[in-house]
């Protein structure tokens, strides 16, 4: 396929999916809401994902040319802002607040399986040093940092 040059169709295929699960599941006010939140945490995880592929050269993307940015596919942080839209649309805002860290715990989780599935695939080889578990307090962290963000919203914009 022309189009995708040296890029693997893995890559807007995951894009698309998560994006059609997003539109489909997330009411569309919502989504009005969210997508700003979406589109920060899309920079933030970007910047999280270039010091993990750049400086600490944990990993990198294959197959991703041209659709790349600093060694990250953009379909990717496509697909990251619609996981991200969801995360916050799901978050259990009638429970007790610590259940929320259990839902972060949930969301970095899958991110494991993810990963590990784009690793099995051969588009994310790993460094010698690094393993996949590895991952899971980056993840645990950038849910967490755009969940307070998501939170001083609420608490300052409703």
């Amino acid at each position: 396929m022309l189009i995708f040059d040296n890029s693997s169709p893995i890559y807007p295929l995951w894009a698309f999916l998560m994006v059609a699960l997003s539109l489909i599941l997330v009411p569309r006010k919502d989504y009005q809401y969210l997508l700003p939140h979406g589109i920060l945490g899309v920079f933030i995880t970007g910047i999280l994902l270039a010091i993990t592929i750049n400086i600490i050269k944990a990993w990198k993307y294959v197959e991703i040319f041209p659709f790349s940015f600093w060694g990250i596919s953009i379909f990717i942080l496509l697909a990251w802002g619609a996981a991200l839209i969801l995360f916050f649309w799901g978050i259990p805002k009638d429970l007790p607040a610590w259940t929320h860290y259990i839902y972060i715990s949930l969301f970095a989780f899958i991110g494991i399986i993810i990963d590990n599935t784009f690793h099995n695939l051969g588009l994310r080889p790993y460094s010698t040093w690094y393993q996949s578990w590895m991952w899971f307090p980056v993840l645990f962290f950038n849910f967490w940092i755009n969940y307070k963000l998501w939170q001083f919203r609420q608490k300052y914009h409703s």
